[in-house]
């Protein structure tokens, strides 16, 4: 199998006939395969609140921000230096910080979770795959100087997740593991759900990413880059905190009374940016658009032009790239070109390796609620670093499709 992501490969060999490609009236085509794996229950908790009510009040364009308690930065020709704008909980988090702070943040997405699956019958079978971020760039030290990136997020995530489910009064049985890497954190953690789910080494599985940017070091630190957005400053990112969780099941769930469809997770593919954030030539956006491609291909036969969920988050890079990528789809298909897009971040702020996570459920509550304007949703992720990914999910075929191609 070849897995060059920047070629936007990385999928099984097929026979010709089935491969991706652009065929006649600019459609995409190709027959997918491998066992379904459906979203069973969604949860969240960020600055609109649960779930249901924050997707429906992102969706109506409301806005949750406030002005931060800690962190003050003054531009040149201020009089007085001015809050930093962020999007945090309202109640939840408050008094609570550092890892305790991850902790009621994930907390509060099993709660929400709670509300719509027994989460004390989930048995060994069932996973627990958690996306967080490092804890050096959250100002987190947990006494390990000289551990990798990789050791200091499964550190931080043992803690959270045991002092979590101990406050939930739960146990969990099943396999736990741990992923790093900003934006795209979720989607790692996503692709390594699928494939246990697909293999039969689980029958479900709680993929979830918590993150917090609204605490004192990080605000210092983002604000020292010149990253933040203000009156001054309109390029750049609003700092938030969230956890968002897909319960993922290979059985397919009982349809609801209300009719609201079933919801599939077609593919994840991962990739990887030459020229992330701080090198000497900014991204061409090459590589985000081929995992885009590769997560088209594995999916099968497109019902629909995709919705677009972005994590763009108001800086200027983040910008390019998504401008080279929209380009880039377009190139590769003539039915890519002009795709509605939604942004996240407008309503939840950048939440790092919760963003991921986020988006996944804005996405997925938009078909079921049908209020997406199609009945498939492409989420890309990127991260400051070189990690690149992209998500394709979509309603199953029983029910009818919006954006249908011609």
């Amino acid at each position: 199998m070849d897995t060059d992501p920047a070629r936007g490969r990385g999928r099984r060999e097929a026979p010709a006939a089935s491969a991706f490609c652009p065929v006649a009236g600019g459609r995409l085509g190709r027959v997918g395969w491998g066992m379904k794996v459906f979203v069973e229950a969604l949860g969240m908790a960020s600055c609109l609140g649960p779930v249901i009510p924050a997707c429906a009040a992102f969706r109506a364009n409301l806005l949750r921000s406030s002005p931060s308690p800690d962190v003050d930065v003054a531009h040149a020709g201020d009089e007085a230096p001015r809050p930093v704008t962020i999007c945090a909980l309202p109640v939840a988090t408050f008094g609570f910080s550092g890892v305790g702070r991850l902790v009621a943040l994930a907390c509060e997405v099993l709660k929400d979770v709670g509300t719509r699956v027994d989460l004390r019958g989930l048995g060994p079978e069932t996973g627990v795959y958690l996306a967080l971020p490092d804890p050096w760039e959250r100002g987190l030290d947990l006494g390990e100087p000289d551990a990798t990136e990789a050791l200091r997020v499964e550190a931080l995530g043992r803690r959270v997740l045991e002092a979590s489910l101990r406050n939930m009064g739960l146990e969990w049985p099943g396999p736990r593991r741990f992923f790093g890497g900003g934006h795209v954190a979720f989607a790692r953690a996503l692709h390594a759900a699928q494939a246990a789910l697909q293999n039969g080494g689980l029958r479900s599985c709680l993929v979830m990413g918590v993150d917090c940017l609204v605490e004192e070091p990080t605000l210092h630190a983002l604000a020292d880059g010149r990253r933040l957005k203000t009156p001054e400053q309109p390029v750049g990112l609003t700092p938030g905190e969230a956890g968002a969780a897909l319960l993922l099941t290979t059985e397919g769930p009982a349809q609801r009374s209300t009719g609201a469809p079933q919801v599939m997770l077609h593919a994840v593919r991962l990739g990887e940016e030459p020229h992330p954030r701080g090198s000497d030539k900014p991204s061409d956006g090459r590589a985000l658009a081929a995992c885009a491609e590769a997560v088209l291909a594995a999916a099968g036969a497109l019902r629909a032009r995709p919705l677009l969920v972005s994590d763009h988050n108001g800086e200027e890079g983040k910008a390019r790239e998504w401008g080279m990528v929209l380009l880039h789809l377009r190139a590769l298909d003539a039915s890519l070109g002009g795709l509605p897009a939604w942004y996240p971040s407008i309503g939840f702020g950048d939440v790092g390796a919760a963003m991921g996570a986020v988006s996944a459920c804005v996405a997925v509550r938009g078909l079921q609620r049908g209020d997406a304007p199609s009945s498939v949703s492409l989420v890309f992720a990127s991260a400051d670093d070189s990690g690149r990914g992209a998500v394709l999910i979509g309603t199953t075929a029983a029910h009818p499709s919006r954006g249908a191609l011609p």
